[in-house]
């Protein structure tokens, strides 16, 4: 069996441990987050960043959002 490619968005306090636990099972991650540095501990174990959420969202077979508020969401194209 092979593990799935999971895209993450949203490394705060708890999607940060949902990725972490992800990971964990043997997911291959990739992950973005609007601050870098709450992926480090993801990207060391073996995670890959993905640059934008769009980015993360073409890599992956199941994506999960974890984001603080419906501000924090806005749709593809800008508007």
């Amino acid at each position: 069996m092979t593990s799935a490619r999971v895209g993450f968005i949203g490394l705060g306090a708890m999607g940060s441990r949902m990725a972490a636990n992800l990971q964990k099972s043997g997911s291959r991650l990739t992950v973005f987050n609007r601050t870098r540095d709450k992926a480090e501990s993801l990207l060391g174990g073996g995670a890959t960043w993905g640059n934008t959420p769009a980015a993360v969202a073409e890599q992956a077979e199941i994506l999960f959002t974890m984001l603080a508020h419906p501000a924090a969401v806005q749709p593809a194209d800008g508007t």
